[in-house]
């Protein structure tokens, strides 16, 4: 007993520095969750703000650039003649060299083409018959005639007496795009790409480090968010997403630049955009895995400890006494999500305290003469002839009823002498070969709702009060098992209707999913005009309509029905011959044309269905023809009308 006590003393100075260094790691934990998805964000926000700070450049570089290109097509407009190629190059030779054009070249209507590419002067070209144009557009990327790389031109028309005589060219460079609009974010450790959403072609792209095309063609891992990256940017969307390219994570902003049909990226790998937010996590996750470890060493040296002197306590010590298992017994209870696997557990414990043959539960129902439930184990080699049992209390109600009067319970220590041989009683614990037998009641407002019975206890049999705690807590747990149940046929149930619902549905068809089925028939059945009852009537009147629909269907075929919409009802017969089912069919419309309940409806039977789904889904589409048919029936009378 003195080990005992020492040992309970050695467990209690362990367990408030346990909790203190549970607490301790707890708050670790949230404090580094918290910091981690507050640094998440501000990289977040960086990143969006580094993309935001490109775009306002692109913005105001083609912004100036266009407006002065703009000024200087307005001058040419108000000449009285087509500019010569000294006025050409006296306008533009100095705007090339600080504007983000490579060239600014002027296609006149008279097939000549003004340029200063290199030592090219005035060239015969017939762009001007292809631009067809009297507004200022950006045209697609294309490969420059005079220098071979790909651009982009923005066209200015020039406008004499109300006609366009001239166009001004702004050829953009895309490979030198990148310097033009000073693009460099993170060191210059990212990727920066401008995507033309007309038709998908690349503008500007800063570096090889991921190819578009290639993104685009699902070359690369999504980690989240799960969404079509390439649809989002075709439709100028924004967002932020995580890949993955060959095992290097990545981010990818995607923003409008609002200038033309432009569209921002920004690709950059995680550890550059989310550095801090990554440090932060391995500082964190070290100091968790050192207090993990120190909580270890902590609580193994204590459990060591704790073995040493429980190893040094005697057999007496290990002797199961009444507190002991009565803990034991509510613990299963209430730890279990299986209460009656929990209580067939605490039976065996129960056997094994009093050392008895069998223990059992009877929750019995007297008013309707019938179980609710049986609870057994036994450790004869014989059956266990519960039965008997159950037969006796039910069949002798009146008689339990006086055996239990004072709500107490009972210990016949011989049968033979204490129960009168003419009693049912007698005969039925006999016949079972109970010599002996502990027995407690369940009693519930003064009436008796079951027993729980030890049979044939070798030891601790006065321990009567052990059995009568136990009782509120086995009877707590019958409670919610019945409770459970209760709660999960109301959750098959339709609550207007009192049909099978959509959850039951759901269940049948998985449950069926696999299995060769026969003769099965389905039928699908959606209600003519429930909105039009709705909006016109009321709701009220709608939900009788539901409830009279649903009555027939009932009355008909009746638990195969389920009403999985809020006018829609499905059927599913097994085991049927077709002209059994054709008959109910037939029968339904005609309950239904009785009561002037307009329905769509689509059925099929089949002698052999391997795939339930396939069948559902071709009578739910002959369902939908047939409501196709009533509304455009509808729709041509509304309009004789």
């Amino acid at each position: 007993m003195i080990k005992g006590i020492h040992m309970k003393k050695q467990i209690n100075q362990l367990l408030p520095t346990l909790l203190v260094m549970i607490l301790i790691l707890a708050l670790t934990v949230t404090t580094y969750h918290i910091s981690f998805k507050q640094e998440e964000e501000s990289c977040y926000n960086r990143l969006e703000n580094a993309s935001n700070a490109i775009i306002q450049s692109i913005q105001n570089r083609m912004q100036d650039d266009l407006n002065y290109l703009r000024l200087i097509g307005k001058d040419f407009s108000n000449e009285d003649h087509l500019p010569t190629y000294a006025e050409y190059t006296s306008r533009l030779s100095t705007f090339e060299d600080v504007s983000l054009f490579e060239r600014v070249d002027l296609s006149m209507q008279n097939n000549t083409m003004y340029t200063m590419h290199k030592d090219v002067q005035p060239i015969q070209s017939n762009d001007f018959l292809t631009l067809n144009a009297d507004t200022e557009y950006m045209d697609l990327v294309h490969t420059d005639p005079l220098t071979n790389k790909k651009s982009v031109n923005y066209y200015v028309p020039i406008q004499q007496n109300n006609s366009v005589v001239a166009y001004l060219v702004g050829v953009i460079q895309c490979d030198t795009l990148d310097e033009q609009f000073y693009t460099q974010i993170y060191s210059g450790k990212t990727q920066n790409l401008i995507i033309d959403t007309t038709d998908g072609q690349v503008v500007m792209n800063n570096q090889d480090i991921l190819d578009y095309d290639t993104f685009s063609t699902n070359g690369c891992k999504l980690l989240s968010p799960k969404k079509d990256v390439v649809k989002q940017i075709h439709a100028l969307k924004s967002g932020v997403v995580k890949f993955e390219k060959d095992g290097i994570k990545k981010y990818l902003c995607y923003k409008p630049i609002e200038v033309f049909n432009w569209e921002l990226i920004v690709i950059v790998d995680e550890d550059v955009a989310f550095a801090s937010a990554l440090t932060l996590k391995k500082n964190y996750m070290l100091m968790v895995v050192c207090e993990v470890v120190i909580l270890l060493l902590y609580c193994g040296f204590y459990i060591t400890k704790v073995r040493r002197i429980s190893n040094k306590s005697n057999e007496f010590e290990k002797d199961l006494n009444v507190s002991q298992t009565l803990i034991q017994c509510v613990r299963k209870l209430s730890n279990g999500t299986n209460q009656k696997g929990a209580i067939e557990d605490i039976l065996k414990t129960i056997c094994e305290f009093y050392q008895a043959e069998r223990c059992y539960v009877l929750d019995l129902n007297f008013e309707n003469k019938q179980t609710n439930g049986i609870y057994e184990y036994g450790n004869r080699n014989d059956d266990i002839h519960i039965d008997n049992m159950v037969r006796l209390c039910l069949e002798n109600m009146d008689l339990v009823q006086r055996f239990f009067e004072n709500q107490k319970s009972y210990y016949i220590e011989d049968v033979t002498s204490e129960i009168s041989k003419t009693s049912p009683i007698y005969s039925s614990f006999i016949s079972q070969k109970i010599h002996s037998i502990i027995l407690v009641p369940f009693v519930d407002n003064h009436q008796i709702k079951g027993v729980f019975a030890v049979d044939n206890p070798k030891q601790n049999y006065y321990q009567k009060d052990f059995l009568e705690s136990l009782c509120f807590f086995i009877e707590t747990a019958m409670t919610r098992e019945k409770e459970k149940k209760h709660l999960q046929n109301l959750s098959y149930v339709d609550s207007l209707t009192y049909a099978q619902n959509r959850n039951h549905f759901n269940e049948y068809i998985e449950k069926n999913r696999c299995k060769e089925l026969h003769f099965v028939g389905v039928i699908y059945l959606d209600l003519n005009g429930l909105k039009e009852i709705n909006d016109k009537m009321g709701h009220l009147a709608g939900d009788t309509l539901i409830i009279s629909a649903s009555y027939v269907l009932q009355e008909i075929f009746a638990d195969n029905l389920y009403r999985i919409g809020g006018d829609e009802f499905v059927v599913i017969e097994q085991d049927v011959l077709e002209s059994e089912f054709m008959s109910k069919y037939n029968k339904l419309l005609v309950r239904m044309k009785e009561l002037e309940i307009s329905v769509a409806t689509g059925y099929i039977w089949k002698e052999r269905c391997l795939n339930l789904s396939e069948i559902l889904q071709e009578a739910d589409q002959k369902m939908y023809e047939d409501k196709k048919r009533y509304y455009s029936i509808a729709q041509n009378d509304r309009r004789r009308r």
